[in-house]
Protein backbone atom coordinates (compact mmCIF):
# COMPACT_ATOMS: atom_id res chain seq x y z
CA UNK A 1 0.00 0.00 0.00
CA UNK A 2 1.34 3.33 -0.99
CA UNK A 3 -0.54 6.85 0.04
CA UNK A 4 -0.51 9.50 -3.26
CA UNK A 5 2.04 12.23 -2.82
CA UNK A 6 -1.44 14.68 -1.82
CA UNK A 7 -1.97 12.58 0.39
CA UNK A 8 1.32 12.31 2.39
CA UNK A 9 1.72 16.09 1.93
CA UNK A 10 -1.28 16.29 3.58
CA UNK A 11 0.03 14.71 7.15
CA UNK A 12 2.83 16.74 7.13
CA UNK A 13 1.25 19.94 6.51
CA UNK A 14 -1.68 18.78 9.51
CA UNK A 15 1.38 17.72 11.26
CA UNK A 16 3.24 21.26 11.42
CA UNK A 17 0.00 22.93 12.25
CA UNK A 18 -0.23 20.77 15.37
CA UNK A 19 3.98 20.80 15.94
CA UNK A 20 3.73 24.73 15.95
CA UNK A 21 0.58 25.27 17.76
CA UNK A 22 -2.77 23.33 16.89
CA UNK A 23 -5.34 26.48 17.48
CA UNK A 24 -3.64 29.38 16.01
CA UNK A 25 -5.10 29.53 12.18
CA UNK A 26 -2.01 29.41 8.68
CA UNK A 27 -2.28 30.56 5.76
CA UNK A 28 -1.09 28.44 3.02
CA UNK A 29 1.80 30.72 2.30
CA UNK A 30 2.84 30.09 5.68
CA UNK A 31 2.21 26.42 5.69
CA UNK A 32 4.03 26.36 2.39
CA UNK A 33 6.89 28.60 3.77
CA UNK A 34 7.31 26.35 6.99
CA UNK A 35 6.95 22.81 4.54
CA UNK A 36 8.72 23.47 2.00
CA UNK A 37 5.85 22.06 0.01
CA UNK A 38 5.07 24.43 -3.41
CA UNK A 39 2.00 27.45 -2.22
CA UNK A 40 -0.42 25.75 -5.11
CA UNK A 41 0.03 22.50 -3.35
CA UNK A 42 -0.61 23.36 -0.35
CA UNK A 43 -3.63 25.31 -1.00
CA UNK A 44 -5.06 22.45 -3.39
CA UNK A 45 -4.42 19.99 0.01
CA UNK A 46 -6.05 22.73 3.02
CA UNK A 47 -9.01 22.82 -0.33
CA UNK A 48 -9.46 18.88 0.29
CA UNK A 49 -8.48 18.79 3.61
CA UNK A 50 -11.31 21.84 4.68
CA UNK A 51 -14.01 19.59 1.99
CA UNK A 52 -12.94 16.67 4.14
CA UNK A 53 -14.04 18.84 7.53
CA UNK A 54 -10.68 18.35 9.11
CA UNK A 55 -9.60 21.95 8.98
CA UNK A 56 -11.87 24.77 8.42
CA UNK A 57 -10.99 28.08 6.73
CA UNK A 58 -11.92 31.68 7.38
CA UNK A 59 -11.90 34.47 4.95
CA UNK A 60 -10.25 38.09 5.19
CA UNK A 61 -7.08 39.39 6.48
CA UNK A 62 -7.63 37.34 9.87
CA UNK A 63 -8.05 34.35 7.90
CA UNK A 64 -6.28 30.97 7.27
CA UNK A 65 -7.12 27.65 7.93
CA UNK A 66 -7.15 25.73 11.21
CA UNK A 67 -8.47 22.21 12.54
CA UNK A 68 -11.85 21.87 13.43
CA UNK A 69 -11.16 19.67 16.01
CA UNK A 70 -8.04 18.55 18.53
CA UNK A 71 -5.33 16.87 16.96
CA UNK A 72 -6.10 13.97 19.44
CA UNK A 73 -9.52 13.82 17.90
CA UNK A 74 -7.75 13.30 14.40
CA UNK A 75 -6.59 9.98 13.10
CA UNK A 76 -4.40 8.97 10.34
CA UNK A 77 -6.96 7.37 9.30
CA UNK A 78 -9.46 10.46 9.17
CA UNK A 79 -6.78 12.24 6.79
CA UNK A 80 -6.18 9.15 4.21
CA UNK A 81 -10.07 9.10 3.63
CA UNK A 82 -10.24 12.34 3.53
CA UNK A 83 -7.96 12.64 0.42
CA UNK A 84 -8.44 9.26 -0.96
CA UNK A 85 -11.67 7.98 0.32
CA UNK A 86 -12.12 4.73 1.96
CA UNK A 87 -8.97 3.29 2.96
CA UNK A 88 -9.09 -0.36 0.67
CA UNK A 89 -6.10 -2.10 0.32
CA UNK A 90 -7.50 -4.03 -2.59
CA UNK A 91 -11.03 -4.37 -4.50
CA UNK A 92 -11.77 -7.41 -2.21
CA UNK A 93 -11.48 -5.62 1.08
CA UNK A 94 -15.32 -4.87 1.00
CA UNK A 95 -17.91 -7.56 2.03
CA UNK A 96 -19.41 -7.49 -1.85
CA UNK A 97 -16.68 -6.04 -4.11
CA UNK A 98 -18.60 -7.14 -7.60
CA UNK A 99 -15.03 -8.72 -8.89
CA UNK A 100 -16.16 -11.23 -11.63
CA UNK A 101 -13.85 -13.82 -9.40
CA UNK A 102 -15.70 -13.26 -5.69
CA UNK A 103 -17.75 -16.76 -6.15
CA UNK A 104 -14.97 -18.65 -5.57
CA UNK A 105 -11.94 -16.66 -4.88
CA UNK A 106 -10.31 -17.96 -1.77
CA UNK A 107 -8.54 -14.87 -0.67
CA UNK A 108 -11.46 -12.02 -0.53
CA UNK A 109 -11.73 -12.67 3.38
CA UNK A 110 -8.18 -12.94 4.50
CA UNK A 111 -7.91 -9.36 2.51
CA UNK A 112 -10.83 -8.42 4.35
CA UNK A 113 -9.06 -9.13 7.43
CA UNK A 114 -5.61 -7.66 6.47
CA UNK A 115 -7.63 -4.21 5.99
CA UNK A 116 -9.31 -3.82 8.63
CA UNK A 117 -5.83 -4.58 10.82
CA UNK A 118 -4.18 -1.69 8.69
CA UNK A 119 -7.40 0.73 9.20
CA UNK A 120 -7.64 0.08 13.03
CA UNK A 121 -3.29 0.60 13.06
CA UNK A 122 -4.28 4.16 11.14
CA UNK A 123 -7.04 4.85 13.36
CA UNK A 124 -5.18 4.82 16.62
CA UNK A 125 -2.82 7.10 15.53
CA UNK A 126 -3.45 10.06 15.51
CA UNK A 127 -2.21 13.48 14.97
CA UNK A 128 -0.98 14.64 18.11
CA UNK A 129 1.25 11.46 18.28
CA UNK A 130 2.51 12.19 14.32
CA UNK A 131 3.67 15.42 15.74
CA UNK A 132 5.77 14.11 18.58
CA UNK A 133 9.56 14.11 18.66
CA UNK A 134 10.04 12.32 21.50
CA UNK A 135 11.30 8.43 20.01
CA UNK A 136 9.90 6.70 23.24
CA UNK A 137 6.30 7.37 21.92
CA UNK A 138 3.94 4.52 22.64
CA UNK A 139 3.04 3.34 18.81
CA UNK A 140 2.66 -0.27 17.56
CA UNK A 141 5.77 -2.29 17.56
CA UNK A 142 5.79 -4.56 14.49
CA UNK A 143 7.41 -8.13 15.05
CA UNK A 144 10.44 -8.82 12.76
CA UNK A 145 9.91 -11.10 9.85
CA UNK A 146 12.74 -13.04 10.66
CA UNK A 147 11.72 -13.36 14.42
CA UNK A 148 8.20 -14.80 12.84
CA UNK A 149 9.98 -17.57 10.24
CA UNK A 150 11.49 -18.77 13.74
Amino acid sequence: MRINKLTDYSIVIMTNMVIKDEVKMYTAKELAETTGIPLPTVTRVLKMLSKGELLESQRGPQGGYSLTKSAKEISVAEVIEAMEGPISLTECASDNCGCSYESYCAVGKPWQKINKAVKEVLENINLAEMGMKDESQKLLKLTNITEMSL
